[in-house]
């Protein structure tokens, strides 16, 4: 009877050690995950160069400076470090950093070019809400892109709190009037905002489409573009039952070194 009960209990044992084994193996392991940091300038070489990027993934954790170098510094100036087209992350021409999942991908050193028209990117640098009754808005606004095409694919750019009407951005996110890969018009864009106005504790949706499509070039019907400024407004209307028709306008800048003086310094 003992011989059995010490088989039995050296079983259970050997079975809770089947189980475990992999567990504490898989706890002792290491896993080490190897992102990419890429550079690239947004200019000829004869403007400004980037460097410090490599297609070779590295470890996460592992260090990286990215360096812009100015070739014109006078009339072609270093703005700032752009990462997948669409965020700046420095206005430093060193920029320091380690590769991670959120590191990683393709950073732009963009310089300045002598003609404004000639510079790829774009932000929101105004936000205004007016209603026709005068009331103020109070709520959260949300701005959405895409590529004009028949598959339309959407893209956040701004999504920020309202108050007495406008919104403050910080002009760091981006769209780029570039390639877009699979899109059969790329320098094209639409637009749509979604607004919650709060009242008290009543909240109030409204989704609504700028008419108007942007393009970096010239208009065609419908379209909208960049005056001698560098600036763009499209404005778009919803109905409301207590406000009267609800006018939403932004206002596009392209990217420029005198719009990020005060970042910069």
């Amino acid at each position: 009877m003992i011989k059995g009960k010490n088989m039995k209990k050296s079983f259970k044992m050997l079975f809770s050690a089947l189980i475990l084994a992999p567990m504490i193996f898989l706890a002792s392991c290491d896993i080490t995950h190897f992102y990419t940091i890429t550079t690239i300038s947004s200019s000829e070489t004869t403007i400004g160069q980037a460097s410090g990027g490599s297609d070779v993934a590295k470890a996460e954790g592992t260090a990286v400076t990215l360096t812009a170098t100015e070739l014109a510094p006078e009339t072609n100036p270093f703005i700032c470090w752009i990462k997948d087209n669409s965020k700046v992350v420095s206005f430093e021409k060193v920029y320091s950093t380690t590769y991670s999942a959120e590191t990683e991908g393709n950073y732009t050193a963009l310089f300045e070019k002598s003609r404004l028209s000639a510079m790829r990117y774009a932000t929101i640098t105004d936000i205004s809400v007016t209603t026709q009754s005068g009331t103020n808005i109070e709520g959260n606004l949300q701005i959405q892109y895409a590529y004009s095409s028949s598959s339309t694919v959407w893209h956040s750019l701004e999504n920020l709190a309202l108050e007495n009407g406008s919104a403050q951005t910080d002009k760091t996110n981006l769209i780029y009037f570039g390639s877009a890969t699979g899109q059969s018009n790329q320098s094209v864009f639409i637009f749509n905002a979604t607004l919650q106005q709060v009242a008290g504790e009543s909240v109030t949706t409204y989704t609504v489409s700028f008419t108007n499509r942007l393009i970096d070039g010239t208009p065609g019907e419908n379209q909208v573009t960049f005056d001698e400024n560098g600036q763009c407004t499209l404005t778009a209307t919803a109905s409301s039952s207590t406000a009267g028709t609800i006018t939403i306008s932004i206002t596009l800048s392209k990217i420029n070194s005198a719009l990020f003086q005060t970042e910069a310094e």
